[in-house]
């Protein structure tokens, strides 16, 4: 199993003036946005380093931030009770929903960018009609009993899965009726995040610090990986879905075999919280924190063509957040 760590290349983007809780970037990473508990949207050049603008509509600290696949849309939500809907060529708002009773702790968009799912604390998940035109509710989601932190939508847009602090996670149909098919539970803690591979498998993680692999059907876990020490953030898996990636408080990034439930690499980063995780079509990984942002490219560390791991060399950025409330990057060239 491979073992790396390294703080080279960093460069300090300097904006927020309070904690950074959520940050994402766009599909072809050209853009990156940046939420904090000052109330303000950060949008960013990845490239060079600049700040396009800073954004200051929401009313609360911001929660989640989320950039729609065909990178048409950005969303954000805040503890103010609404998401706002922005298009990403100009940093202009579209509309500002409104509907959950309390703040709004994650908001994703589905891989057509027609919907938006928002979860809050209010126990509710709301589904979203999205487009240029108007942007309006489609459908409560209820059945949680305690907040709704993280949500996800499967490739071919047939089924939702939402995360709760209530331990469980929901299963919704949306075609023929949206309705709740399945309740899976397993995990001893909150569920922090929920995430579908491209072959629609399903995997969980939680603050009882493992990742769940799914047997939907049976409403069982089929594999519990077993190895984090800190609460499970968010997970990602591969484009050909083999391999899956964690990350977690305890400042590393695990890859696990998706067959076997073995982890077949360790990733040591230089943050205390990891919000965003995902592969890049390279088959590199991309992660970011929430009191910094950090990125890992290990040339060579997973080759998807060969469908194999091979040996970490020595090609490896990082990123990190320094304690004053910047953000960390680097140069991608």
């Amino acid at each position: 199993m491979n073992t790396r760590k390294d703080n080279s290349n960093i460069k300090v983007l300097k904006a927020h003036t309070d904690e950074i809780n959520t940050c994402a970037f766009s599909s072809d990473l050209t853009l990156l946005l940046t939420g904090s508990d000052d109330s303000t949207v950060c949008i960013w050049n990845s490239e060079t380093g600049l700040l396009i603008q800073t954004l200051e509509r929401h009313q609360g600290p911001i929660r989640c931030c989320c950039f729609s696949l065909d990178n048409q849309y950005f969303a954000t939500s805040s503890c103010d009770r609404t998401i706002i809907i922005w298009k990403a060529s100009n940093c202009q708002p579209i509309t500002t929903l409104k509907g959950h009773h309390r703040s709004v702790e994650v908001c994703c968009f589905s891989p057509d960018s027609n919907l938006l799912c928002s979860g809050s604390w209010d126990n509710r998940a709301i589904l979203w009609k999205i487009s240029q035109k108007s942007c309006q509710l489609y459908t409560d989601l209820v059945g949680h009993t305690s907040c709704v932190q993280s949500c996800a939508f499967s490739p071919d847009v047939h089924y939702l899965a939402t995360g709760s602090w209530d331990r469980t996670i929901r299963v919704w149909k949306l075609y023929g009726g949206i309705r709740c098919i399945k309740v899976l539970k397993g995990h001893r803690g909150n569920v922090h995040t929920v995430v579908y591979s491209s072959q629609n498998h399903l995997a969980s993680g939680s603050w009882d610090k493992t990742i769940i692999l799914w047997d939907i059907d049976n409403e069982c876990p089929l594999r519990i990986l077993c190895g984090h020490e800190g609460w499970i953030q968010v997970c990602a898996f591969s484009p050909d879905a083999m391999f899956l990636a964690s990350a977690a408080d305890d400042e590393s990034v695990r890859v696990w075999e998706v067959s076997t439930g073995n982890c077949t690499s360790v990733l040591q980063g230089h943050v205390n919280e990891v919000h965003a995780c995902t592969f890049l079509p390279s088959g590199h990984i991309f992660t970011s924190g929430s009191v910094g942002i950090w990125f890992k490219k290990e040339s060579g560390l997973l080759n998807l063509s060969t469908e194999s791991l091979n040996t970490v060399d020595d090609d490896l950025l990082s990123m990190q957040h320094a304690p004053d409330n910047d953000v960390s990057t680097f140069n991608f060239s």
